[in-house]
């Protein structure tokens, strides 16, 4: 049984607005799906950020009741459906529904730190930046690898197309992920948004945040990642979970990476020799402890597969 408030006041703390004269408004992103236990405690710590005049927009992601609904209302969260199931899709319908100055963006069973958004919003007054990410950490006890996915993401970084490697950062991860990620709204009126062939929901269900700074970058923008804003997460608790999680991870990358080579032909000189990195440092380092090369090797036919898959049907419906 969820206890939902009649109202919860927004916590403001002086301290963290204090720098700041002239605040954009700003839109706070939920997307979610059949999981009010969740969404409610994220709304629960979204109302006690420290960023004055939050609004908070719920898009449910054609769940299979109205709990969403009832929630957000709890919560004076605005409402919207989005039918067709897609997280790229709800993404941009939330996106496109605010009329604030900055959207971000945190998955459902994310809880934010109460300074979560004024630290990314602060990055923003760089005119150059379109988009700033932060880091996520588990909610969870550390399991092996997670010690060290957290502790390389302690230093504050800028992107775009002058920096080393950028197009490998943008498409693998190296910038940020989608349950940490804020973007100027405006830039969502002149491109297309998340890719929506891309993410949960979808036959490729990934790598829509990553291609998303890859699309941005190409286009002229700067990107930052910032360590001061942080978003707990839960992450897998037993190794087998682990073991699905990262099967379902490596097969969702290699369909991106058939993707790039594919569709975006002007990059294969990058795209190449970081496969050839990528693969000689997992032969040598045996880098994926949850899988063992047998599994890695049918993730990556199967991301083949489902990329072509996904591809032979985005053609379909073009034709009709």
């Amino acid at each position: 049984m969820i206890t939902m408030p009649h109202m919860s006041l927004t916590h403001v703390s002086s301290q963290c607005i204090a720098s700041r004269k002239m605040l954009p408004s700003c839109s706070v992103i939920v997307c979610t799906r059949n999981r009010a236990k969740q969404l409610n405690q994220c709304l629960q710590a979204v109302r006690e950020l420290c960023y004055p005049n939050v609004d908070v927009i719920v898009v449910d992601n054609a769940s299979d009741n109205d709990e969403a609904r009832s929630i957000a209302d709890a919560w004076s969260a605005r409402y919207i459906r989005e039918p067709v199931i897609g997280l790229s899709r709800a993404r941009n319908r939330g996106a496109r529904y605010s009329e604030a100055e900055i959207v971000a963006f945190i998955d459902d069973d994310a809880v934010p730190n109460t300074d979560w958004l004024c630290n990314l919003v602060e990055e923003f007054s760089d005119p150059k930046v379109i988009a700033v990410t932060g880091l996520i950490s588990p909610t969870n006890p550390f399991h092996a690898g997670l010690e060290q996915y957290v502790r390389v993401r302690q230093q504050r970084r800028e992107f775009d197309s002058s920096t080393k490697d950028w197009f490998a950062l943008a498409n693998f991860g190296g910038i940020g992920d989608g349950a940490n990620m804020a973007f100027k709204r405006k830039v969502f009126d002149s491109w297309d948004g998340f890719n929506e062939r891309l993410g949960l929901g979808t036959a490729v269900c990934g790598s829509e945040e990553h291609n998303a700074y890859f699309e941005l970058i190409k286009r002229g923008y700067r990107i930052i990642f910032t360590p001061r804003s942080v978003v707990q997460h839960p992450f897998p608790e037993t190794s087998d979970d682990a073991r699905k999680r990262s099967f379902r991870f490596t097969e969702a990358g290699c369909a991106y990476m058939a993707r790039l080579f594919v569709e975006e032909p002007a990059y294969r000189r990058y795209l190449l020799p970081f496969l050839v990195k990528a693969v000689t440092r997992r032969i040598r380092t045996g880098r994926n402890p949850q899988l063992t090369r047998w599994q890695e090797l049918r993730a990556f036919f199967r991301g083949v597969r489902l990329y072509w898959r996904d591809r032979h049907d985005a053609q379909l419906k073009e034709s009709r």
